[in-house]
């Protein structure tokens, strides 16, 4: 009896230090309703395509942004793959870029954030031969943002350092702010888990209506979800499914080591679900082959609901809702990205 009570003290202890090491950390996979398996449709296109950065759907258009072509954006037919036409032409003339552009709509307005101006320009509809915007906004708060989404009549941003994210009005003046990071018990300081963590990831996405955010780790697996009012963002759920393993550097410094697993990346967001691209391999193995081979479905009460795993690999995808379909970019076999897509 005495042995029995020792055993549960020493039981008890090891749970309280290892609940104290671990904090609020526990991860845990996802057990999905349903887990699909497709194999894609490819279609055929008129250039080759490299260096995709993202990819988006308006109307009949995939937009393909890259940084490998005298324009940054290029057009292509999504039902045929048919070239259209280049958009954001690189250079330092009116309606031109130096460097990589972010890309969202409002409505039919095409909406272009240059990194190095720090500047929203607006296009009117006719933007595939119009590409002089007819506004534009200077964004404040920062020396530079990552990326960046509508919010009712301004934008979120997510800054390049120090604050997590911004609130910005119409007119790119901050009204608002989120300095929180997911807390490890290895590292204290918020700065070292933002570079830790997100490094090679900047994708947020926001709910349709406006009311909700996403951001997920590209180290380890975490999604947070936050919730939005007004000029206030707050954490509603925290979704741990892999632990990222850090290296600690020279002045108390952190990165990812080689065998940290990789999380996701590419967010896009419908008013129903969220859905993320989800590797699960070690670094050291996505090196060699980096792509992911799932597409991991929520809805944004953090609840899983369906994973797809494709066949060939994903590396940057778009929720096609009018046709019911997720098109995507992968790599074919001679090196250069090709465009799929499979039925949601």
């Amino acid at each position: 009896m005495r042995n029995c009570f020792l055993i549960l003290i020493i039981f008890a202890l090891f749970s309280c230090k290892s609940n104290n090491n671990a904090h609020t950390e526990r991860y845990i996979m996802p057990v999905f309703k349903q887990k699909l398996s497709v194999t894609p449709k490819y279609i055929n296109k008129d250039k080759p395509l490299r260096d995709i950065y993202s990819m988006h759907i308006h109307k009949d258009y995939l937009l393909l942004r890259s940084f490998a072509d005298n324009n940054l954006i290029q057009l292509f037919n999504k039902n045929n793959g048919d070239y259209i036409a280049g958009i954001a032409p690189r250079g330092r003339g009116p309606g031109e870029y130096t460097m990589t552009v972010n890309i969202f709509f409002l409505g039919d307005t095409l909406c272009l954030f240059d990194r190095r101006n720090l500047e929203v320009n607006f296009y009117d509809s006719n933007f595939i031969s119009n590409n002089i915007p007819y506004n534009q906004i200077t964004l404040e708060g920062a020396s530079g943002f990552f990326h960046i989404v509508p919010y009712k009549q301004g934008f979120i941003t997510v800054p390049t350092k120090d604050t997590r994210f911004i609130i910005h009005d119409k007119t790119g003046t901050p009204i608002g702010k989120y300095t929180h990071y997911p807390s490890f018990e290895a590292i204290n300081d918020s700065s070292i888990v933002r570079e830790a963590l997100f490094t090679g990831s900047d994708a947020i996405d926001i709910k349709p209506d406006h009311t909700k955010l996403v951001s997920a780790t590209f180290a380890g697996a975490i999604i947070e979800i936050f919730s939005l009012n007004g000029n206030t963002i707050s954490l509603n759920k925290e979704i741990r499914l892999l632990p990222p393993t850090f290296l600690k550097l020279k002045n108390n410094r952190y990165r990812a080591s080689n065998e940290s697993y990789v999380g996701f990346w590419n967010i896009q967001s419908t008013q129903e679900y969220i859905y993320l691209i989800f590797s699960g391999k070690t670094i050291n193995d996505f090196k060699k082959s980096p792509l992911g081979d799932y597409i991991y479905v929520y809805d944004w009460d953090g609840n899983p609901i369906k994973s797809y795993k494709i066949n060939g690999g994903v590396n940057r995808f778009a929720v096609d809702e009018a046709q019911q379909r997720i098109y995507f970019v992968t790599f074919g076999q001679d090196g250069n990205e090709i465009i799929g897509y499979f039925s949601l």
